[in-house]
């Protein structure tokens, strides 16, 4: 039910990522015998250190995914079915910001 809730709030493509990223995560609680609706903060910092280093994925997949994760506790809490997120205080991998830039510099330029 909860879950069918905080995938009302999104549509078209966007549900489908969310419910993608969602899906993996309550698998992950499942094949750990961890019910998603009363885990510990800790073992959501569990779920976000599985992902890179069994998963392998990057740091910025890893934000996103912990996002949503962060995301679907908020909605529990806001809809009264959690009193608090064990995702509030999760840390979040680094993830380096994007170049500014969307073309040469002017010394690049220059230099072409």
């Amino acid at each position: 039910m909860a879950t069918a809730v905080h995938l009302a709030r999104y549509t078209g493509p966007t549900r489908m990522h969310v419910a993608s990223d969602l899906r993996i995560y309550l698998s992950w609680c499942t094949e750990r015998d961890f019910d998603p609706l009363t885990v510990s903060r800790g073992q959501v910092e569990l779920y976000v250190r599985w992902l890179p280093e069994i998963r392998r994925f990057r740091p910025s997949t890893v934000s996103r995914r912990l996002s949503v994760v962060a995301n679907f506790y908020r909605t529990c809490v806001i809809d009264g079915i959690l009193e608090h997120s064990p995702a509030e205080h999760v840390r979040r991998p680094y993830v380096p910001a994007e170049s500014p830039t969307l073309g040469l510099s002017r010394l690049q330029f220059e230099a072409c």
